[in-house]
């Protein structure tokens, strides 16, 4: 049965890499060798020293950065990590810059991350970009607090170059990635998921660039919640019931992305790099193991891509639920499953299989493109297969993936959820535990 499964992965792959590939056309694909007055940029945001304090005695900061002007929803925008009480934090996060206009500015904004409440402002700073930072520079940057004080400095480092080649066809200022992510480690939940004594759970949270400039700035375009869905519609109900379903996977979404010393940020840029992200834990303790068979459950919102592994265990699969990935929104960009391996047939490239098999969203085939668009983008080399939900050979390998977790499950015996009191129920109450 599983030669067979795997045969079919394989004409998946092929197919897919000879039809939608070739349909898909990314700017980063046209090349005009052309001169330009404009710049391309290498920021390292290197840390801070001395930053305020968000507590009595310390703070918890991290910086976002935002080029273009505030009132542009598609101005681009840069998260760093977060580090944990301390006033001299190490950030080293690079972000890369195609086609900036001369004298645009760059905003930097020091923030206090806070666990259970609304993070804490500490202060801003500023730094124009264009011809004046041509070569590699350091700079100490004052940081304003939001009473107009100076309150110590953010250390950032620039390597600006004339533009050239693909980045001359650019309209207008982009970024090159690479694309940061946050990994969320839940304890609690690894308990009850754990199988070969492995206790963490992951949330994973992707910031995806060209969201809206693929999928639009419009949320009446986007892939509202499925009418037709009767969990869909008990989650997203109106009155008392509704409501309560709704908190509580807002409760659930609060607790797997929460940030915490045992979080872990940095950036990815290549389906190699994504493969160790998701994958290296397990191919370190067995090799050989199947990553056809690994299954993650996503929602890809304005904010970014949220996703975890689903599968065997009852409770891990009810985590895995789109609408608490996506925090309860009544729209999403795109959401569904996916599967990302090594092709052996064509050179062990890293391949994502990406599917809209989404019950609560049901989102469109149509827009299967952008997604393909989207990943390939932000990915330079990944080979993305896109499917619908309704192809007939993703039905049999899906077939044959729940089979495999259903055995697993029964081994597990483990039918309980921590997140009981937090509702009076929650989506798993209302679906079934696949979410197709």
């Amino acid at each position: 049965m599983l030669a067979s499964i795997h045969e079919k992965f394989s004409s998946l792959v092929h197919r897919n890499k000879n039809t939608v590939s070739d349909a898909v056309e990314t700017a980063q694909e046209v090349t005009i060798p052309t001169a330009s007055k404009n710049w391309d940029f290498s920021i390292t945001f290197k840390g801070g020293k001395n930053v305020p304090r968000g507590d009595i005695l310390s703070s918890d900061p991290y910086l976002e950065a935002y080029l273009g002007p505030a009132e542009d929803p598609l101005r681009l925008a840069f998260v760093t990590g977060v580090h944990w009480n301390t006033l001299n934090p190490v950030w080293d996060a690079k972000w890369e810059l195609l086609n900036v206009t001369d004298e645009t500015e760059l905003e930097m904004y020091i923030k206090d991350k806070d666990k259970m409440k609304e993070d804490t402002p500490l202060g801003k700073a500023t730094l124009l970009l264009g011809a004046k930072l041509e070569g590699t520079q350091e700079h100490f940057l004052d940081i304003v607090r939001p009473d107009g004080r100076v309150h110590g400095q953010v250390i950032v480092y620039t390597t600006g170059t004339r533009s050239y080649g693909k980045s001359t066809s650019l309209s207008k200022a982009t970024t090159a990635g690479p694309v940061r992510f946050s990994r969320h480690t839940s304890y609690a939940a690894g308990v009850l998921t754990a199988e070969n004594r492995k206790f963490e759970f992951y949330a994973y949270r992707l910031r995806l660039y060209h969201l809206l400039d693929i999928f639009g700035q419009d949320p009446a375009q986007y892939n509202g919640w499925n009418k037709n869905y009767s969990a869909a519609q008990k989650i997203f109900a109106e009155g008392y019931e509704g409501s309560q379903i709704r908190q509580a996977l807002h409760n659930q979404h609060a607790y797997l992305y929460r940030h915490g010393r045992s979080t872990v940020y940095n950036a990815v840029s290549n389906g190699t790099e994504i493969g160790e992200l998701l994958h290296g834990d397990r191919l370190k303790k067995d090799p050989e193991q199947d990553l056809k068979m690994v299954v993650f459950t996503y929602s890809i919102i304005p904010k970014g891509m949220y996703f975890s592994e689903t599968g065997a265990a009852f409770f891990q699969d009810f985590m895995s639920k789109h609408a608490m990935h996506a925090n309860r929104a009544t729209e999403v960009l795109f959401s569904g499953e996916f599967r990302l391996f090594r092709d052996e047939h064509h050179h062990g490239d890293w391949t994502l299989m990406i599917d809209n098999n989404s019950g609560t969203y049901s989102p469109r085939k149509e827009d299967l493109p952008k997604v393909k668009k989207l990943f390939e983008t932000n990915f330079p080399g990944l080979t993305v297969i896109v499917l619908d939900h309704e192809d007939p050979v993703l039905k049999e390998i899906r077939a044959e993936t729940k089979r495999i977790e259903a055995e697993a499950a029964a081994r597990l015996k483990q039918r309980f959820s921590l997140f009981g009191s937090m509702g009076s129920k929650s989506e798993e109450d209302v679906a079934s535990p696949h979410e197709i």
